[in-house]
């Protein structure tokens, strides 16, 4: 009998070592299962955020939303070996109608997504770009945009963040920048105030009017410049960059454009 129980401690020490991996395998594979069987599909009887603004005439909006569950559950490992649960998140883009005179748009994003996995909604992401550049460099392509990103009631937030209840207006100053580097074509964006999308935190509370409204007024008149010029060869980095604002300041060793600078005020207004 001393003898054959290395022979028994065998399987127990297999499953307890591998129990745990091939349980969370079997529940990821379920959940996966449940989810593609009883898919994203928001109630009708449902809360909704109104997402409205307008935008400026040769950009076009790019709407996001994404969802979180805490039902269905990711499994991850550490560098040790341990597993832990993360919530599972999915996201998709919202086909926006926009009246081609005003610029005015509307949608509505449902609170709740349903589905097996019982999703909420987590973050909402609004960009206007560029669709056309034409008008302010010939040739030259549309390049990124800026917006706001919204983070909904508990969902993991950057910290400084200015978070408001029901209800976002904001409506800020955008510029054009021309992004010139020496071996690509010339490249126009959309600047904010924080440069790509500004973070906002939103508390929804019960029994209210949920809106988010982003109306920016796009200044066409100022376009701060990021140019990369080409270092003599042997010479590294091969590009050497800097940024010319429209007042003629510029910026060396830099390609990061200083919103404040670009209207030539104070950084503290």
């Amino acid at each position: 009998m001393i003898k054959s129980m290395p022979l028994i401690l065998l399987p127990l020490t297999l499953c307890l070592t591998g129990c745990d991996f091939l349980s969370n395998a079997i529940s990821d594979s379920w959940q996966t299962y449940k989810d593609k069987s009883e898919p994203f599909s928001p109630p009708k009887n449902n809360q909704w955020i109104t997402v409205e603004g307008v935008i400026p005439p040769n950009t076009t909006p790019i709407l996001k939303r994404r969802y979180i569950s805490n039902k269905c559950l990711s499994t991850h490992n550490t560098a040790g070996g341990m597993l832990y649960h993360t919530p599972r998140h999915r996201g998709d883009d919202v086909n926006i109608l926009v009246n081609s005179t005003t610029g005015y748009f509307k949608e509505k994003i449902p609170l709740q997504g349903g589905g097996w996995c019982q999703w909420n909604i987590n973050t909402i992401m609004l960009v206007i770009m560029y669709n056309d550049v034409n008008h302010l460099i010939k040739d030259a392509e549309p390049y990124t945009g800026t917006g706001i990103t919204i983070y909904i009631n508990d969902a993991e937030k950057p910290k400084d963040m200015k978070e408001l209840i029901n209800s976002i207006h904001y409506k800020p100053i955008i510029y054009p920048f021309l992004r010139k580097v020496y071996d690509t074509h010339n490249k126009i964006g959309l600047y904010g105030e924080t440069g790509g999308t500004t973070s906002f935190g939103l508390r929804l509370t019960p029994r209210n009017e949920w809106k988010i409204t982003y109306m920016p007024t796009l200044d066409e008149t100022k376009m701060p410049k990021v140019i990369i010029s080409e270092n003599p060869l042997g010479i590294y980095p091969r590009g050497n960059a800097r940024v010319e604002y429209p007042d003629g300041k510029v910026d060396l060793d830099s390609d990061y454009i200083e919103y404040w600078k670009i209207n030539n005020t104070s950084q503290w207004e």
